[in-house]
């Protein structure tokens, strides 16, 4: 049908009319009392999405304890052999081996060999999750590390390939022992996690700083023989608190079928978006501690003397360490582990920007480098407490996860030492300092918003659905 003109310019008048009463409903003819409500709304989710994003970032792990748990503390006894592992095959034997004539450079190809084990140790890590209890295998391990290093020492006169094939079996078995630790470590409390990843990394560390002052004093003073009894009875007698631990015995299986659920359990771990979140953590620069590395070889860049260093970068500045362990565990209880992660990053990097922009002088190598040091351990302990929120608890897989995410952590100080020598390449010391400075304080920044825009896929325990978690 055909429409009227008139017809139609009347229509076009109505829906000019409809439009216009449209638009008024629309842009303003409510009164402030129509909407203040909608502005309330908007303001109140303004203000639940801040409340979340900040509740991430705030959140306590501190909850009631459960009645039954094994004590933090514990651990810090158990890795002992593992920090005293350390202190005899690099400080120890390279002191024997330049005592008794062998050439830096000879040492040098015997350690590099001897310490491959620190990297590789995830390739024999499943041997923890299969027959033995992990207990079992602390003892083990620490046992057969003891007699390796003692054969070490009374061979330092015989042949090199023994000494060096010695030495990597001593580091392999304590490597075996830290994989143990580790799934033992899982099964804590979530609530305790904090507290017993820093007595772990106080008693990895302390046994480092003292043990290696002790044995090389005692090396000046005592014959082979002397020194490797002590070194056996070092590493064996704390392995024994392992039979306070208490633990379930395994579930026996076929060794097929234990394959398949270990590799299964595996898959899974590293499936979870909560691993490939804390993948960034662990792979970041913060809490490598590179400068702890490199060191020892600059005090001569702030004109400190070479007792200074030795006291600094050994006994004091490892006492120190530990004890930042220690404080950074009671902190990953009591807040947010990411959070306090990236912070330990921030403080480490005021201390490395201090170590740089200071006057070059003793006071600024001392005051600088303890400062640092107590930094590492607070960043050490909340990693191993990052570190076993992504293997979960209840896992059949929990050394092989931990010791393969603890290789990734060990990875990152490798790129971190190299970036600080290129620093120290190009600018001097100060490029050193700076370099470690940018990348700690820079990162913390980032993972202070990866903790805040990510943190629920952390915070949803989707990967710890192997068992329940205890309060």
């Amino acid at each position: 049908m055909t429409v009227p003109l008139a017809y139609a310019g009347g229509s076009e008048r109505v829906e000019s009319a409809t439009r216009s009463r449209t638009v008024t409903r629309i842009s303003g003819a409510r009164s402030p009392h129509e909407l203040a409500p909608l502005t309330d709304l908007r303001a109140r989710n303004i203000r639940e999405t801040f409340r979340c994003k900040l509740g991430y970032l705030t959140a306590s792990t501190e909850i009631p304890f459960p009645a039954r748990h094994n004590p933090p503390w514990l651990f810090g006894v158990l890795v002992l052999p593992y920090g005293f592992t350390s202190s005899v095959t690099v400080l120890l034997m390279p002191y024997l081996l330049r005592k008794y004539g062998v050439a830096v450079d000879h040492i040098a190809n015997i350690m590099a060999i001897a310490i491959l084990p620190t990297i590789w140790t995830f390739l024999w890590s499943p041997l923890a999750d299969c027959g033995f209890r992990r207990r079992t295998w602390v003892i083990i391990s620490a046992v057969g590390a003891a007699l390796t290093a003692a054969a070490a020492i009374l061979g330092i006169h015989g042949s090199a390939a023994v000494l060096t094939a010695l030495l990597f079996l001593t580091n392999a078995l304590t490597g075996l022992l830290s994989s143990s630790c580790g799934a033992l470590l899982t099964a804590m409390p979530k609530s305790l996690r904090g507290r017993s990843a820093g007595w772990y990394q106080t008693g990895n560390v302390g046994a480092g700083a003292v043990g290696g002052g002790l044995v090389i004093w005692l090396a000046d003073r005592a014959s082979p023989p002397v020194v490797a009894a002590a070194v056996v009875l070092a590493m064996v007698l704390p392995a024994l608190a392992a039979f306070l631990i208490d633990e379930p015995v395994p579930e026996r299986r076929a060794i097929g079928a234990q394959m398949t659920a270990l590799f299964t359990d595996l898959r899974g771990v590293f499936s979870s978006r909560r691993t490939w979140l804390g993948l960034v953590f662990f792979l970041s620069p913060v809490g490598t501690a590179a400068v702890g590395n490199l060191i020892s070889g600059v005090g001569q860049d702030y004109r400190a003397s070479g007792n200074e260093v030795a006291w600094v970068t050994g006994i004091v500045g490892g006492l120190l360490t530990a004890a930042g362990c220690y404080i950074g565990g009671l902190l990953a209880d009591r807040m947010n582990r990411m959070v306090a992660y990236a912070l330990a990053g921030a403080v480490t990097a005021v201390f490395g920007a201090y170590l740089a922009l200071a006057p070059a002088s003793p006071f600024t190598f001392g005051a600088g480098y303890l400062g640092y040091s107590v930094a590492t351990g607070l960043a050490y302990a909340v990693y191993t407490a990052l570190l076993l929120d992504v293997v979960g608890k209840g896992r059949r897989a929990a050394a092989s996860a931990y010791s393969t995410l603890n290789a990734t952590g060990n990875a990152s100080i490798v790129y971190m030492v190299w970036l600080d020598g290129v620093g120290y390449k190009r600018w001097g010391v100060r490029g050193l300092m700076s370099t470690d400075a940018v990348a700690n304080g820079g990162f913390a920044v980032v993972l202070l918003l990866v903790a805040a825009y990510a943190g629920h896929h952390w915070h949803h325990r989707g990967n710890e659905a192997a068992l329940p978690e205890e309060a």
